[in-house]
Parts: structure tokens; C-alpha cells; sequence
């Protein structure tokens, strides 16, 4: 009898994450990369990749191997199958010696740096860890944030303020506008809403354990995954002692969708890792072909305006500087890729969307957990009562809706940036949606439907 499917145990809280990965749970899927970079990293060992990153930067291949060693400690059936080659320090070593490599990597992303390359590595095998890949159709944009942003320190308040949960709302407004949309994240960890707290919040059951409801969902036009559910290499994150893991950068960029689904992107990034690593990352993604890339925007949400022609390229300068994992109400730096072409790091203030904040830190919000809350209902709501964060949400969402239907026409973007004539259509548009109601009319419905699932399902 082979190993549980789930490895690392963390408590009855979590019993409705193993319920759902046991339901879902199908062979993963193997691109040629993934079969090349096994028959290249036979000869690889954990303690060898270990001491070479800290020597030098990775290949790809050697990423991917070093993080097949982290799946080994929490996927059973991969421990069992496609890893059983990878040298074992028993059950207990073998989650330390993940532990150590997830949170030395968060280390490094911080101090030295990572690159696309071992980004990329990472990603490719972490896909690998799916449980099953819903069929989307031919195209479908996922908007995610890696968290970690540092918010706003206002009027000398102790606390630094954060906003609305923009990728998850912003999936919700696309939704609306008929966009085939998918939404990835979990639960709050330097927030205390994260994405799934949010959807949540907001009515939505997520976990039902039910492949043919899952797939019912997916034809909805929206669908929500959380990473604990579809995943199991986020377990090592929430061991006791918590600690920072890299798996804050490889899981918003490992959502569940094959790469036979064309994959439009939004991915806000915080301030250890610059756009442009994730933008190049994307590139090398699209060219072994573990994602069918169509059209990706990194963002970083900045604090204040760069003074100096290309000081958005100075990573220097970001760390300082970015403050949101989305677009800002100041400015922000935001790197594009088209399929395997990577077009730049470009400046987009709120002007280029046609609106204006009448105070930086108007859109922000005391980050605890009933004050988002409120804020992200009444945001959906459309009430202008809370206009600027109903200009906030409509701008990221404009960003999601440039992409799906402007950008592959867009000739000048490598060169100029992002056409602003269409960066203003799609914002009136989505603020037009956010303030008629009709995004909270769509998610009411939505919410009802999943609620309806989940009675006929044994939870």
C-alpha cells in the first residue's frame, strides 16, 4: 500500500483541504520539460544543489530538481512515483531538508537575489504537485498577488494601512464583463484577508469536493482555487514554526490550468523580487512550454513617482519603493510579455487610466480584518461613498481587461508602453460595471449557485 496522498499533517482545520485533494486528485501532467530535466538531473543530489545555490544561481534544470525534493516531502503519490528516484533522509528528514531549501530561498530572494531561471525551475516542477487541471476552454486570465506588500504608514499611525483585496475583486468585475476568468490564492498571511479569506467573505464556497462541480464552475465564467486545496507543497508553510518560504513566488504562478488553455496573466509582485524577474520567467515558461503564455503584466505597486528616466529598472530603487502588490493610486512599475516575448518595464500612473486620486493614501484602509471586509463589500457594492476605492479596484481590473482584448493588437507597447486610449476604455468600462451594482448582482448569483453545490455534496 503506497503513501497518503497528503504528507504533512497539520490539524483538523485542514481536514476539508486533504477531503478536497483526495476527490480531485488525478496522474499530473508531464511536458517534455518536465521529462527532459528528469533524464538531465538523474545525477543531481539535494545536498549538492543545496551547496551550489549558495554559491551561484541555478539552472533551470537544477531548480526543478531541488524542488522536486520539496514535493517528495509532501506529495505521497509523487514520493511514490515519479520522485521515488531522489535520494531519501526518511519521512522526518525529508520535510526538514524541504523546509530548509523553501525558506533558504526566501532568504535569498531577499539578500541576493533570485533569478528567472530558478524561478522558472521552481515553477515547472511545482506544477507537478496539481491535483487536477479543469478544462477552461481555449483561453481564460487568472489574476493573483504574491502578498508581503508593506502598505502605507499614514499620519504616523504605528500600523501600516493596506486596501482591498484587488486581484480577487478585480477577477469578479472581469467575470462580470463575460471574461473567462480563474482566480488562484489562499488564505491571509501578512494580511488578514487574503484572497480566499475574501471570496469567502463574500458568500462563496470554495472547497466542495466534487470533480464534476468543480468542473461546473469552471463554465461559469469564473472560478476560484485555493492554493491548500489544489496543492500540497504549501503545507510546509504553516509547520509550526512558520516561517517565509519561496512558495509565496511559485504559488501564484502555479494555478491549476494546462497548457493547452491559452493563459492571460495579472501577477503583482512585493519588494524583494523586481517584476522583470517574473516577466523573464514567464518567457522561459512559454518556451518549454509548460504554460500556453499569451499576455502577462507583473506589477508592483509603487509609493511615490520615480524623478529619474529609468530608475524603475534599478532594483535598489523598487525595494524602497513598492508598496502593493497591484496597481497603486501613485504609480507603479509593470513589466510585459506577449507569448515568449518579453516587452519591457513600463511606468503607468492612475492619468493613464483617465482618473486621478485626490490623495495618495485615500484608497488605503486599516489592515484588519473587519475593516477589509466591509471595504471589499462595499467596493463590489459600487458605493461611491467610497469612490476612490471604487476607481482603485476599476483601474486593476482595466489593467485585466487590456490584455484580454487590446493587447495583441497593441504595436507601439515594447516601445511606448501600453496604448492609453485603451487603458481608458477599459477602465470607464470596468467603472461603469463596479458603480451600476452589477458586479455584486453577478457575485450574489455566483455565490448562490456554489452554496446550492456544496448541499448536494458530502462536505
Amino acid at each position: 500500500m503506497g503513501r497518503p496522498l497528503t504528507q504533512v499533517h497539520l490539524g483538523e482545520g485542514y481536514s476539508g483541504k486533504i477531503r478536497m485533494r483526495e476527490a480531485l486528485y488525478t496522474e499530473p501532467i508531464l511536458t517534455d520539460a518536465h521529462r527532459r530535466f528528469f533524464d538531465e538531473g538523474r545525477a543531481y543530489t539535494y545536498r549538492g544543489l543545496t551547496a551550489a545555490s549558495l554559491q551561484r544561481s541555478l539552472k533551470v534544470k537544477e531548480a526543478f530538481i531541488l524542488m522536486c525534493y520539496a514535493l517528495r516531502a509532501t506529495n505521497g503519490r509523487l514520493a511514490d512515483g515519479l520522485l521515488s528516484d531522489l535520494e531519501s533522509f526518511g519521512a522526518e528528514g525529508d520535510r526538514m531538508a524541504a523546509r530548509e531549501f523553501l525558506s533558504g530561498y526566501a532568504v535569498k530572494e531577499a539578500w541576493a537575489g533570485i533569478t528567472p531561471k530558478e524561478v522558472a525551475g521552481m515553477v515547472t516542477a511545482t506544477m507537478l504537485d496539481i491535483m487536477r487541471f479543469p478544462e477552461y476552454g481555449k483561453r481564460v486570465i487568472e489574476t493573483c498577488g504574491m502578498g508581503g506588500d508593506r502598505g502605507v504608514i499614514v499620519d504616523g499611525e504605528g500600523k501600516a494601512r493596506k486596501t482591498i483585496n484587488g486581484s480577487t475583486l478585480s477577477a469578479l468585475v472581469l467575470a462580470s464583463l463575460g471574461v473567462v476568468t480563474a482566480k488562484h490564492g489562499s488564505y491571509g498571511n501578512t494580511s488578514p484577508v487574503g484572497s480566499t479569506n475574501a471570496i469567502e467573505d463574500l458568500g462563496v464556497v470554495v472547497d466542495i469536493p466534487d470533480v464534476l462541480i468543480q468542473q461546473r464552475l469552471t463554465e461559469e465564467g469564473f472560478h476560484f482555487t485555493d492554493a491548500h486545496a489544489w496543492k500540497t507543497v504549501h503545507d510546509l508553510s504553516h509547520l509550526q514554526p512558520r516561517r517565509e518560504t519561496i512558495n509565496h513566488v511559485v504559488g501564484p504562478m502555479t494555478p491549476p490550468i494546462s497548457p493547452s488553455t491559452r493563459l492571460d496573466k495579472i501577477l503583482g509582485v512585493n519588494d524583494k523580487l523586481p517584476p522583470w524577474i517574473v516577466a523573464e520567467a514567464y518567457v522561459i515558461l512559454a518556451n518549454i512550454g509548460v504554460f500556453n503564455v499569451g499576455n502577462v503584466a507583473v506589477v508592483a505597486g509603487l509609493i511615490d513617482r520615480p524623478h529619474e528616466e529609468g530608475i524603475i529598472e534599478s532594483r535598489e530603487w523598487l525595494r524602497d519603493n513598492i508598496r502593493l502588490d497591484e496597481l497603486s493610486p501613485v504609480a507603479s512599475a509593470v513589466s510585459f510579455v506577449h507569448g515568449s516575448r518579453f516587452l519591457g518595464t513600463h511606468l503607468l500612473i492612475p492619468g493613464d487610466f483617465g482618473l486621478e486620486f485626490w490623495h495618495p493614501h485615500a484608497p488605503y484602509i486599516p489592515n484588519e480584518r473587519e475593516a477589509i471586509r466591509e471595504a471589499n463589500e462595499q467596493t463590489l457594492r459600487g458605493e461611491m461613498d467610497n469612490r476612490q476605492l471604487v476607481e482603485l479596484l476599476s483601474m486593476n481590473a482595466a489593467l485585466g481587461l487590456y490584455l484580454v482584448q487590446y493587447m495583441d493588437d497593441d504595436t507601439t507597447l515594447e516601445d511606448q508602453g501600453p496604448d492609453r486610449d485603451a487603458l481608458k476604455d477599459c477602465y470607464q468600462r470596468c467603472l461603469d460595471q463596479v458603480a451600476s451594482g452589477r458586479v455584486f448582482t453577478y457575485l450574489e448569483a455566483y455565490a448562490r449557485r456554489t452554496r446550492d453545490f456544496a448541499r448536494g455534496v458530502s462536505m
